[in-house]
């Protein structure tokens, strides 16, 4: 019986220690990634609103349910099944296909909730387990911005603004849920809406911090919209060739307007309609078509609309406050200049509803800090200072006296939670344990649900105070590779070749890293603004494909040149006027640190890199010939003369003002220095980095001699994702291990 036992430990062990070495595949990382394999998470987590109570999506059995949990004991009661809630939806539509899962939900209050499917809104009573349908939109409308203290719902239909609401609803619902119903002239907030006219969308290209075209005023009795003239900006065709062996048709072209830099702009105004007194009014902005308005933000009281101005050069901004009644302009409450460029990407936010005070987040002295102002113009105050920039204002207290926000580290790897008094200005640091926080404030003004990784830790929820104090622990997410070879992850940083800058870096390195040998290296690159590759988090911000290149036998080296994120203007803007140039040299200094560790062949380093990381893959192939043996290049800018105005101009001002700049950045004029592989790769569709840059290179390509490969993917934008995906993931990995 002891031999059996013993026999039958190391049958264990042997069983455990294989299960430990498994290899991924490209298959895993790249579909299992964001699932299986990543950390757990809770679904749909949030507080409930004027409660100690929160809830998030689990699951019993194989089944989704809602789980509420009261922050005393931290005890989890099933409020709602997956069952219950398909029994309470299909009493109320014919519709017979079952919901396996819950639709995005938000508490109105400890009893119900709202929730939205198929372009309609529910109110879910969980007591009763029982949904009634509020207010509807047509199938085909987008943006939907509902309003929960009139029940009215904003949506756009063929680039008009529409709303609807009870009385709508009520006079178009019908028991089937697929069929559409039409609206009414009364329904409609524009009429002249169509290809160059377009009302209640996103403008300016997402820039600016712009995600959406509707702001309801607080009450909800006014809808602020925005109209975008593009009858200025040239015409771009897009040819989509989908098709299959049975439905073999000739390619279809769709028309976009693509403002490249340089060139003419859209016109954007902001109007807004008065719900009560049944009228349209436009808000006075000044008479430039060269502007921007962004951060749109109702006064509480609704006695004003607060618009962030921003000029062509994007050298100025202007908040300018003007009348909510009548739309005129008031004022200027203040200006900023920069002599490189402003980028202003939040709204003013009111504190506590009250009319006379707000807070505004600004880069002016180096780093994005919180500043106190008075409706006039008058600052009270800077309430935060330091090196460490502000990523987002949270809100403040009950009694509205003490804001807070969530702030990078001075090296721009960790996230945390601070709180600051604004009467006295006194900071405090809430969360503590090193890695990256993001945060939920309770509505009373007490807890806070602290979600955390770092490379050790894949996911932790803690539930803490205000002040930092852990009450309990929600979450210990198990490391979801456990499995799998082991590779040893690195941060670290290294001086800019100038030796003026600290540098952060990243290496995998691979299963069972042996000093002794010598290994190629893979350098993933992105390298642009608005974007931050390396973290305190798991798998220090890598993609698990690379992980998987790492179980390959590659080193993965990353780093995050100036020109990144999250570490104050200077860094940020290093690369002003001249795309390319700082960046590569920063890319070169991560290399120049390569060739002197031992264990690195230098003679098999390559580069790989999508969009501005395609763009900086080319240009370190081409700028620094040799230094690279392999590179593949995504959906790369080419020419930023080729590039949308919002963000080139920013960086680069307009070819006008600065052609020896884009001439240098301009990657055609490199093209017979390569030396080395090249792979191009791009999205037929790609409406973001027009398929126009890698056509473009090629022709230069030809017309120079020059050999590289090209690869695309019809019907595919700016990504290729889906199930293609795994296509290019093994097209790219084919190439390094065939070249490299």
């Amino acid at each position: 019986m002891k031999k059996i036992t013993i026999l039958l430990l190391v049958g264990l062990w042997v069983i455990s220690a294989f299960a430990q070495n498994k290899e991924l595949s490209i298959d895993e990382a790249v579909l299992k990634g964001r699932t299986t394999l990543a950390p757990e998470r809770l679904a749909q987590l949030q507080w409930i609103p004027n409660t100690n109570t929160f809830s998030y999506i689990g699951k019993k059995n194989g089944y989704e349910i809602l789980l509420v949990v009261n922050t005393s004991n931290l005890k989890r009661d099933t409020a709602l099944t997956i069952e219950e809630f398909n029994s309470s939806y299909f009493n109320i539509t014919a519709d017979s296909k079952k919901i396996e899962r819950f639709p995005a939900i938000t508490w109105e209050s400890k009893s119900s909730f709202r929730y939205t499917y198929e372009n309609a809104i529910y109110q879910f009573d969980v007591s009763k387990k029982q949904s009634i349908l509020l207010v509807k939109a047509p199938k085909e409308a987008e943006d939907l911005e509902y309003e929960p203290k009139t029940k009215r719902l904003a949506y756009t239909l063929n680039n008009n603004l529409f709303y609807a609401d009870e009385a709508t609803t009520k006079a178009n619902n019908t028991k089937d849920s697929n069929k559409d119903y039409g609206f009414s002239k009364e329904d409609m907030l524009t009429h002249d809406g169509n290809y160059e006219m377009v009302y209640g969308k996103a403008v300016h290209r997402n820039e600016f911090g712009i995600v959406k075209g509707t702001f309801w005023s607080p009450t909800g009795n006014k809808l602020a919209y925005y109209q975008m003239n593009q009858s200025a900006v040239a015409d771009y065709t897009i040819n989509h060739n989908e098709s299959n062996e049975n439905t073999r048709k000739t390619a279809t072209a769709e028309k976009i307007k693509y403002p490249m830099a340089g060139t003419a702009n859209h016109v954007v105004k902001l109007f807004f309609y008065d719900f009560e007194k049944k009228r349209t009014l436009e808000v006075k902005t000044e008479n430039n078509v060269d502007q921007y308005l962004t951060n749109i933000a109702w006064s509480p009281d609704e006695e004003y609309i607060y618009i962030a101005i921003i000029n062509r050069n994007q050298w100025e901004m202007k908040l300018n406050m003007y009348d909510g009644k009548t739309g005129a302009f008031i004022k200027t409450v203040f200006k900023e200049q920069n002599e490189k460029y402003v980028e202003p990407e939040k709204p003013i936010y009111f504190i506590k509803d009250n009319p006379k005070s707000f807070l505004c987040l600004s880069e002016r002295d180096g780093y994005n800090q919180l500043y106190l102002y008075n409706r006039s113009g008058e600052m009270a105050k800077q309430l935060t200072h330091g090196n460490k920039p502000i990523s987002d204002y949270l809100g403040t207290d009950a009694k509205g006296n003490v804001a807070y926000y969530m702030a990078f580290s001075e090296n721009g790897l960790d996230k945390h939670l601070y709180s600051v008094e604004i009467k006295t200005g006194k900071t405090n640091q809430v969360t503590r344990f090193p890695g990256q926080h993001t945060v939920l404030l309770s509505d009373m003004g007490k807890y806070v649900i602290d979600n955390f990784t770092n490379t050790q830790i894949p996911r932790r929820i803690n539930l803490i105070d205000v002040n930092g104090v852990e009450y309990g622990n929600i979450l210990n997410a198990c490391n979801p590779i456990e499995a799998f070879k082991p590779c040893d992850i690195h941060i670290f940083s290294i001086s800019s070749r100038d030796n003026t800058t600290k540098l952060n870096c990243r290496t995998i390195l691979p299963y069972n890293f042996d000093s002794t040998k010598k290994y190629p290296v893979l350098v993933y690159v992105y390298g642009g603004p608005h974007a931050q590759m390396i973290t305190n988090s798991w798998l220090a911000g890598a993609d698990l494909w690379l992980y998987y290149m790492a179980q390959k036998g590659y080193i993965i080296f990353t780093m995050d040149n100036r020109g990144s994120s999250n570490r104050g203007f200077e860094f940020e803007s290093a690369t002003y006027r001249k795309f390319g140039e700082v960046e590569m040299q920063d890319q070169l200094a991560g290399v120049d640190y390569l060739i002197k560790q031992k264990y690195v062949d230098a003679n098999r380093i390559g580069v790989y890199g999508w969009s501005f990381g395609g763009f900086m893959t080319t240009s370190l192939m081409t700028r620094s010939p040799g230094v690279y043996k392999v590179g593949v290049a995504g959906g790369p800018v080419i020419d930023w003369r080729m590039y949308e105005i919002m963000y080139t101009e920013r960086y680069m001002d307009t070819p006008k003002e600065n052609p020896e700049g884009y001439k240098t950045a301009d990657l055609t004029n490199y093209v017979k220095n390569l030396n080395g592989k090249l792979l191009l790769i791009h999205g037929t569709s790609d409406n973001v980095v027009l398929w126009q840059h890698t056509l473009t290179y090629l022709q230069k390509c030809i017309d120079e001699g020059v050999l590289v490969d090209y690869f695309v993917y019809p019907g595919h934008e700016h990504n290729v994702l889906g199930k293609d995906r795994v296509h290019l993931m093994k097209k790219i990995t084919q190439y390094f291990k065939e070249n490299l």
